[in-house]
């Protein structure tokens, strides 16, 4: 942490800013969350559908195998930590009053705020490309089923 203070209308806006970037932080794992859920309950739907429909062609069973790996990697997407970070305690800044004078309590609030950002941005670049995978898996089945029925 830098020793040179920080002056009270910079402490002001970087701390916005850490908020602001929480927030839109924890609408990205809420979103990416809801994605894995959506292609789970497609994978589901199709797979029910090609096993109903299962014709003289082999190329439904390449599909099923192909919507039960998205369905897996979804799953896995979800069971990844996501954005839970979420700043320091408003009670223990306030505890720290006993101890701290405010500009260090400024200073040890925004190296937290910080600290979470990054470590949010670690967690849903994980995320991101697990997504993005079932969601390929799921159209390539797709695509396979299709191909099977022509």
């Amino acid at each position: 942490m830098p020793t040179k203070p920080i002056k009270p209308g910079l402490a002001n806006g970087l701390r916005l800013l850490a908020v602001s970037q929480l927030q839109i932080q924890a609408a990205r794992s809420v979103a990416l969350d809801t994605s894995a859920l959506g292609v789970m309950a497609i994978d589901a739907a199709l797979a029910a559908i090609i096993i109903g429909t299962r014709g003289a062609y082999d190329l439904w069973i390449a599909a099923l195998v192909l919507l039960g790996l998205s369905l897996g990697v979804a799953v896995r997407t979800l069971l990844r930590p996501g954005a839970d970070q979420n700043g320091p305690s408003v009670t223990e800044m306030l505890d720290a009053r006993a101890c701290d004078d405010d500009e260090t309590i400024e200073g040890n609030m925004l190296t937290d705020l910080a600290g979470d950002v990054q470590i949010n941005g670690q967690a849903l670049a994980r995320k991101d490309p697990l997504i993005a995978w079932a969601v390929a898996l799921l159209v390539l089945g797709v695509v396979i089923e299709l191909a099977g029925l022509q």
